[in-house]
C-alpha cells in the first residue's frame, strides 16, 4: 500500500502543481507586455490674450538676444584690444630705456591708459552677464507659460492681420 499512497500524493501535487500553473499563466503572461501608459493630458489651448502674449514674449527675447550677442561682440573686442596692448607693453619693456625719465614716464602712462581699459572692460563684462541672465530668465519664463503650448491657428493669424 505504501506505492500507491505515493502515487497518490504524487498526483496530487502534481494536480495543485499544475493547478497553480493555470491559475498563474495569465498573469505571468500580461507581465510581458508593458503596462499602457495613460495618454499624456493635453495642454489646453492658449486664449487669443495668451497668445498675444507668447507672441510679445517671443519678440522681446530675440531682441534681447540679439543685443546680447552684440553685447558680447564688444566684450570679445575690448578683450583682444587688450590683449595686445598687454603683449605690445610687454614687449616694448624690454627694449626701455629706464636711464630716460620722459622714455618711464611714457611708458607708464601707457600702463595707466590700458588699465583704464581693464577696468571699463570688466565693467563691460559685468553688464553683459547681467545682461545674459535677463535674456536666460525671459527665456525660461517663455519656455514655461508658451513653449509647447497649443493654439488655435485662425487666432495666429488674426494676430498677424492685425499687426
Amino acid at each position: 500500500m505504501a506505492p500507491a499512497s505515493r502515487f497518490r500524493g504524487l498526483c496530487r501535487a502534481a494536480s495543485a502543481a499544475f493547478l497553480l500553473t493555470a491559475l498563474l499563466a495569465p498573469a505571468a503572461h500580461g507581465a510581458d507586455k508593458k503596462a499602457a501608459s495613460p495618454p499624456a493630458p493635453k495642454t489646453p489651448l492658449l486664449t487669443p490674450e495668451q497668445l498675444r502674449d507668447c507672441l510679445a514674449q517671443k519678440d522681446k527675447l530675440a531682441k534681447e538676444t540679439e543685443a546680447a550677442v552684440k553685447s558680447r561682440a564688444e566684450v570679445a573686442a575690448q578683450k583682444a584690444e587688450i590683449d595686445s596692448t598687454g603683449k605690445a607693453l610687454e614687449d616694448e619693456a624690454t627694449t626701455l630705456d629706464r636711464t630716460s625719465e620722459d622714455a618711464v614716464a611714457a611708458y607708464n602712462a601707457k600702463v595707466i591708459a590700458r588699465n583704464t581699459k581693464v577696468d571699463a572692460y570688466r565693467a563691460r563684462a559685468e553688464a553683459y552677464n547681467v545682461e545674459a541672465d535677463r535674456v536666460l530668465a525671459t527665456k525660461d519664463a517663455y519656455e514655461k507659460a508658451c513653449a509647447n503650448r497649443r493654439f488655435d491657428d485662425r487666432d495666429l493669424s488674426d494676430l498677424q492681420k492685425k499687426k
